[in-house]
């Protein structure tokens, strides 16, 4: 997904979410489930200090109770990424990784040190369709 999609700083938080959260779950359909494990094998490489990984479950793309990638709307509280995909997450959450997100200060990209709105920005994702 390029910088200029509506999208973006939901998906780079969505990433940021999976990075930050000890012990979540990221839920994959079963198609990308080694690519899952994968992405949480690069977490542990690059942040060797983070001991709770997240676990790896098979279901609709999410990082569960933080993030929803594609799919219907869900609560508030969940950024939702609408019609995204997990290579577009998965991205995201390299390009993280290697600017030593989230053991760092600033590398989480424009909208990282503040509070997330997530309201503010479902209403621009609507307003762009």
């Amino acid at each position: 997904m390029d910088i200029t999609d509506v999208r973006w700083p939901s998906l780079r938080e969505a990433a940021r979410r999976f990075l930050r959260e000890d012990g979540c779950t990221l839920s994959v359909p079963q198609e990308y489930e080694d690519r899952a494990w994968d992405l949480v094998q690069k977490i542990s490489d690059k942040v060797p200090a983070k001991l709770d990984l997240p676990y790896v479950a098979i279901g609709e793309l999410s990082v569960v109770g933080l993030a929803q990638i594609g799919g219907m709307m869900p609560e508030i509280d969940i950024c939702w990424v609408p019609d995204s995909n997990f290579t577009d997450f998965e991205e995201q959450v390299l390009d993280l990784l290697e600017a030593g997100y989230p053991g760092c200060i600033g590398c989480g990209g424009p909208g990282s040190e503040g509070e997330w709105n997530e309201s503010l920005r479902r209403a621009e994702i609507e307003a762009e369709n």
